[in-house]
């Protein structure tokens, strides 16, 4: 069980001070001096400050986590079930069930124990709790418990709208610009064909449909389809895996991809409750007629740190994209549509309570042609190397009604920067969506 144990406490004990909403500076002080303490292995220290933080008034899920970890340390094991028990309404349900697990194997208590880690696997947690907890019930012999409801597949539907105010993506000196509402709707489910995540083989399925009511020229919809195998290393979760996406636009087939993909996620990043991934995928794409400039290889890379200290999120993206297409050469003017792109993302999240949660982020991504573009002008042809320079804010908030639902309304702008005009546009969106996870 020890095994286990120092992944979940890393998690809990490093966990920011920012998010501590005390009611007096000298609680906030207590908190963090506890945190100190521990970090020092003075627990009986820790639990004064920590204890006399909470009597303050101060109340955080940072809080309950470190006085939680403090009393199973010291052998407190009633006294950490009810603190970790206090987050159970909370996003952290699953951790929350882990330690309580935790306490129970500590106290020799394996039905409960068994009972907690299976509350885990129910309850939607990332792939490294449910290792962890599927291991736990391996080791307390309980394998005929661990195939119930929900374990073994994941789903998720979401429907909502919006609208658009440059839906055909006008450059900045058009006379006008083409808005119009949307309606959009993702179905998205993973099953394990076999084993499970500690070393098993998923499937994933995603559906995606864009509807323009006024504007069908511009309807999108998107099918994606793989299977990976997951394997659970030292390092971190690897996988592997053959995919296939299939598009259309304005209701006309467009292009088929074949993928080959590959990735690893590790919790071994600096930083509380912190989450490394980086994946890789080389495509085929093969378009259909009309569409044939397009066919040919694209290349990703995905680098992404996640990083949640107390209530605040945040996320720091890379990614980058390699294209080697046909392009497109008319009798007159010839197009690149094989692009180098080198892309980063930000954004931090915020949990105002245990169900509303407020997001904003920030993007930058440039874009080179490698072959010039020859285009048509009325002094004659201008040969231009096309490079773009996008830019992109976002701002949003999610209320989760329950574990499972919840309503996000997102805004979002988007300037992209050619140094060819009829490229330079820019755009703004609003979302608004509800989801439902099984």
């Amino acid at each position: 069980m020890r095994r286990f144990l120092p992944v979940v406490l890393a998690v809990c004990v490093a966990l920011s001070t920012a998010s501590a909403q005390g009611k007096t500076p000298e609680a906030k002080a207590h908190f963090r001096a506890g945190v100190q303490a521990f970090n020092e292995g003075e627990l009986d220290k820790a639990r004064r400050y920590l204890e006399s933080a909470a009597e303050q008034g101060l109340s955080s899920r940072s809080l309950s986590y470190n006085l939680g970890v403090v009393y199973y340390k010291l052998g407190l094991y009633e006294k950490a079930e009810k603190t970790f028990r206090q987050l159970i309404p909370t996003r952290q349900k699953a951790l929350a069930y882990y330690n309580i697990g935790l306490t129970a194997l500590a106290r020799e208590n394996q039905p409960e124990a068994a009972a907690a880690f299976r509350e885990v696997l129910a309850s939607d947690p990332d792939d490294n709790l449910i290792s962890l907890a599927t291991r736990q019930l391996e080791r307390l012999d309980l394998k005929a418990a661990r195939p119930v409801a929900g374990k073994r597949w994941a789903g998720l539907i979401s429907v909502g709208g919006g609208y658009e105010d440059n839906v055909a993506l006008f450059p900045d000196t058009a006379p006008e610009q083409l808005d119009s509402g949307f309606i959009e709707a993702l179905a998205a489910a993973s099953y394990y064909l076999y084993g499970d995540a500690m070393a098993g083989l998923r499937s994933d399925l995603k559906l995606f449909s864009r509807q323009y009511p006024s504007e069908h020229d511009f309807d999108l919809q998107v099918i994606q389809a793989e299977t990976r195998w997951l394997q659970q290393t030292a390092p971190g979760q690897i996988s592997v895996g053959l995919g296939g996406d299939y598009i259309w636009r304005d209701r006309r087939t467009r292009e088929l991809r074949a993928r080959l993909t590959a990735g690893i996620t590790t919790r071994s990043c600096p930083g509380p409750g912190s989450r490394c991934v980086i994946k890789a995928e080389a495509a085929e794409i093969f378009p259909e007629p009309g569409f044939e400039a397009y066919q040919g290889q694209m290349y990703r890379l995905d680098a992404q740190y996640r990083i949640r200290p107390g209530n605040w999120s945040g996320k720091l993206r890379y990614r980058a994209e390699y294209n080697d297409r046909d392009n497109l050469d008319t009798e007159n003017e010839f197009f690149s549509v094989s692009p180098e792109r080198h892309g980063l993302d930000a954004s931090v999240g915020y949990g105002l309570t245990n169900k509303l949660t407020v997001e904003a982020g920030a993007g930058f991504r440039f874009s080179y042609y490698r072959t010039p573009h020859q285009l048509r002008i009325p002094e004659g042809t201008l040969t231009i190397r096309r490079e773009d320079k996008r830019y992109t804010l976002s701002v949003g908030t999610t209320y989760r009604f329950s574990a499972r639902t919840s309503l996000s309304v997102d805004l979002d702008r988007t300037d992209n920067d050619s140094n060819i005009d009829r490229y330079r546009y820019d755009r703004h969106t609003a979302t608004a969506s509800v989801a439902v996870r099984f």
